[in-house]
């Protein structure tokens, strides 16, 4: 199987109801960059990838067949205190402050559209 470069074996893929503005937040608080964009007629998204780091985020505006669909997401970040300071100062919820676990330093906050993040840092 030869996967194209820009991608990885598997990528989440989530329909949202105010996708533009999932975007705008993952640039804020993962300092996510666009990949593609695929506008349908009405200048939605029909088809969208963004990049964390490595990881694609397949996206797009949802519609009245294709209902929202949210995610689940474990991510790795440099700093999780700063990262889940902004998450919720950009309207998170939090689900887990930040604390020690025997995997490394965590904490999990749900995002203002329906996704939940478990953000973590590598202990050394």
């Amino acid at each position: 199987m030869k996967i194209p470069a820009q991608y990885l074996p598997v990528m989440p893929y989530l329909i949202l109801n105010k996708v533009d503005d999932f975007i705008d937040f993952a640039k804020a608080i993962f300092n996510a960059t666009e990949q593609l964009i695929v506008p349908r007629e009405d200048k939605s998204i029909m088809h969208g990838e963004i990049k964390i780091g490595d990881a694609v985020l397949m996206i797009a505006q949802s519609t009245e067949h294709w209902h929202q669909k949210n995610a689940g997401m474990f991510i790795f970040v440099e700093d999780v205190d700063a990262v889940y300071r902004l998450a919720i100062q950009k309207g998170s919820k939090s689900m887990q402050e930040p604390g020690l676990q025997d995997y490394g330093y965590t904490a999990g906050f749900e995002d203002p559209f329906g996704n939940q993040w478990w953000i973590n840092q590598a202990l050394a």
